[in-house]
């Protein structure tokens, strides 16, 4: 046998096995979400029928639900008023699904509202993490970032925040999220989004902008010269899922005034960098509205 034939068989081998690999991984990969969105069906399907002992089997011990108001209620509130859970959960439509390992993300709109369903990989399965819900607007409405009201600040969450992170991976997603922060507040419409995933939403009861919207309002805010300084925040949580995904819990007040918000965050490590899937918020309407913090 020549040496060019030797070599091509050798190369043939090489490269079919890493691409017989990397369909392998996408198969099992596609087997492992399948799991995941056959327990969310079958949380919905036991919804349906009240039925409590299956319900609780799906959610996780931490779950929480945060309503359209704000409020949040725990795994032991939801199952003692299941009633109310299994009414919100009716009628999901346009609903999209990301899978990120060992966690997915189920999102859509029901009865006017948004929602995200957070499922994480647990070693007893795949469990309810959280769900929030947040009003839709009425109409068209301005998303904060293209308001100008000038810099001002933002010592928090810019340089500083209320948690301290206990592992390496916490550390990095913050200082990333954090960075993005700062580009926001002095725009850098070059870099921000490398620290954005390309299914990007934000999410809030005003609007809903993909990562090229967002794009285009850093583009605009870095030629005006005007930033958007990030809301202050007073608690902070980041949950590990793996090595490679995580969700951000956060509750902030808006610099521009009024009431507090909770916020969820879900993270991938993709292409070697920390990246931000989804940004979800919803207005606490029990708490007390704020005075806007004064611009420099």
């Amino acid at each position: 046998m020549n040496r060019f034939v030797t070599r091509a068989l050798i190369a043939g081998l090489v490269f079919g096995g890493t691409f017989g690999a990397l369909r392998i991984g996408r198969a099992a990969a596609d087997g492992v979400e399948s799991t995941v969105l056959q327990a969310d069906k079958s949380l919905l399907e036991a919804l349906g029928k009240s039925d409590k002992t299956a319900v609780g089997k799906l959610l996780d011990a931490n779950f929480a639900w945060t309503d359209t108001d704000g409020k949040t209620h725990t795994q032991a509130e939801v199952l003692g008023n299941l009633k109310a859970y299994a009414e919100d959960n009716l009628g999901d439509a346009e609903v999209k699904t990301h899978f990120y390992g060992e966690v997915e993300t189920v999102a859509g709109e029901h009865h006017g509202a948004r929602f995200l369903r957070v499922w994480v990989k647990r070693p007893a399965g795949w469990r309810e993490f959280l769900e929030l819900d947040t009003q839709m607007p009425s109409k068209a409405a301005t998303f904060g970032g293209q308001r100008s009201t000038g810099q001002g600040d933002c010592e928090n969450p810019c340089r500083t925040v209320p948690y301290k992170p206990t592992t390496a991976m916490d550390k990095a997603i913050l200082e990333d999220w954090q960075k993005t922060k700062m580009e926001e507040w002095k725009p850098d419409a070059a870099d921000w989004p490398n620290h954005i995933a390309d299914e990007f939403l934000i999410i809030n009861s005003t609007s809903v902008r993909t990562k090229a919207e967002r794009v285009v309002i850093a583009q605009e805010q870095q030629k005006s010269g005007v930033g958007a300084p990030g809301d202050p925040i007073t608690a902070m949580e980041i949950h590990d899922f793996g090595d490679a995904c995580a969700v951000m819990i956060s509750h902030h007040v808006p610099y521009r005034g009024g009431k507090p918000y909770y916020n969820v965050r879900v993270w991938t490590l993709r292409d070697g960098r920390w990246q931000l899937a989804i940004s979800q918020q919803t207005t606490i309407q029990s708490g007390a509205a704020v005075a806007a913090v004064a611009t420099k």
